[in-house]
């Protein structure tokens, strides 16, 4: 009897582990479909950036690992929000490969998910997942120079404001939604060396480097994307050699600059001072 006993508790792990084993070739055994992308030039195929209107040409190969594919869907969502299918086609094949054209839609900063899911007739999916951030147009970066921001105190002719958008001195009599740059020295009060706006702009302090490099619309956006959270709408303190990367408050279709401080001048006694600067951007 105690020899049996002994068989009988020596079989119980050998069950249980043929059972386990049993539970590996349900539903969640079943093999996936395969999912790819199409590389090489002019698809999409990893994560990047694209403008309104860009065209994707997305590549898709899908293949079965066990029984016949049964659809191939694309869905779309913007910034997290709710998915949506923009692309549905029934298959009935162990493999599919095409093209997928799609036209990017959105706005500036847009983050786009593109999730492609191919489906097998045994019930099992599997996904890959585009994401695309809009950026604004592509536009040709200008160089301006010797440009002025006077004391907003210093007689008529002097301006103490300017438009970033048009290259513009302004003046007291013009209109606050043009004043990207308007100088803060208050009234019987030394030059303060600081910048404000009258439109809503933002500013930022960025490196001698990324003025250097700031050579395509696309690095100023990155640029920008990268320093925001930090911008204000005042900037103190500006001294000869700063970088200064500015969002305009204005409704243009870039606007976005970078300013290299070039002189940071003093006088005594008739507020003619001034901030010295160049520029690039679309101008």
């Amino acid at each position: 009897m105690k020899l049996k006993h002994v068989l009988f508790a020596m079989a119980l792990p050998v069950l249980a582990f043929l059972t386990s084993c049993g539970s590996e070739g349900g539903e969640d055994a079943k093999p996936k479909p395969t999912l790819s992308f199409q590389t090489g030039t002019g698809f999409t195929f990893a994560d990047g950036q694209a403008g309104v209107d860009d065209v994707l040409k997305i590549g898709v190969i899908a293949k079965s690992n066990d029984s016949k594919l049964s659809k191939v869907t694309i869905s779309l969502s913007t910034n997290g929000g709710t998915s949506g299918v923009i692309f549905d086609t029934t298959i009935n094949a162990n493999s599919t490969a095409f093209n997928y054209n799609y036209t990017v839609e959105g706005g500036v900063a847009d983050v786009l998910k593109l999730t492609v899911s191919a489906k097998d007739n045994n019930g099992t999916s599997t996904e890959q997942v585009l994401s695309i951030e809009i950026t604004p147009p592509t536009v040709a970066i200008g160089l301006q120079q010797n440009q002025f921001v006077y004391n907003l105190q210093s007689p008529a002719g002097y301006n103490g404001s300017y438009d970033l958008t048009t290259s513009s001195p302004k003046f007291t009599a013009d209109k606050p939604a043009e004043k990207d740059i308007v100088d803060q020295t208050p009234t019987s009060a030394l030059f303060n060396k600081t910048w404000g706006t009258a439109n809503g702009s933002k500013f930022v302090k960025v490196t001698a480097n990324d003025y250097n490099l700031s050579t395509s619309s696309t690095y100023i956006y990155n640029l920008w994307k990268n320093n925001s959270a930090t911008a204000t709408a005042t900037l103190s303190n500006i001294a000869l050699g700063d970088v200064i990367l500015v969002k305009s408050g204005q409704s243009v279709p870039f606007g976005l600059y970078i300013i290299k401080v070039t002189e940071v001048k003093e006088t005594a006694g008739d507020n003619l001072d001034y901030i010295k600067f160049e520029y690039k951007g679309d101008i």
